[in-house]
């Protein structure tokens, strides 16, 4: 008995989920793209290139903005403030706006805090111009953690049974 609970407890804890293997979710069209929350996570591939995990800035009829995979770690709250910029990117990007708020300031010529340059815009924001958006999806959500617990109600089940038979055999 304790090896058979031995096994099953293996075998839960070591199977894959039924969504390993998965690179991308569900395809997402254009129209959806701009209704997204800024700061989702997305899979974005373009032309000649590999599909890619970004965070949606915002989305318009002809550009798509993100966050760069590669950018620089801006510190504290400066990527949170960069979602809350949404349809103000494009003047900040085309026409020399400014966005700031009380620390903050982003335009074309940088992101600061302040007067300290925290990164050039080009560093951070990704144009990817609408004819070159091979696709768009969601990004795979991971199951680990119904799994886990899956795994460790099985476990306390199985034990409890264990212990139930143990106790009722020792009684004799």
């Amino acid at each position: 008995m304790k090896r058979g609970i031995a096994m099953v407890l293996v075998g839960l804890l070591v199977a894959p989920s039924a969504s390993a293997g998965q690179k991308q979710g569900k395809p997402i069209d254009w129209q959806e793209a701009q209704k997204l929350k800024s700061g989702t996570e997305i899979v974005l591939t373009v032309t000649g290139d590999q599909p890619t995990k970004v965070r949606l800035l915002f989305a318009d009829e002809a550009t798509l903005l993100t966050l760069k995979p590669t950018a620089p770690k801006l510190p504290g709250g400066v990527q949170k403030s960069l979602f809350e910029i949404g349809a103000q990117w494009p003047g900040i990007l085309n026409t020399g706006a400014t966005w700031s708020s009380e620390h903050l300031r982003v335009a074309r010529d940088g992101i600061f805090d302040r007067d300290k340059k925290l990164a050039e815009l080009s560093e951070v924001v990704q144009q990817t111009p609408r004819g070159q958006v091979q696709a768009i999806s969601e990004t795979p959500h991971s199951h680990l953690g119904r799994w886990i617990a899956i795994a460790a109600a099985a476990a306390g089940l199985l034990f409890f049974l264990w212990y139930a038979g143990e106790s009722g055999s020792g009684s004799m």
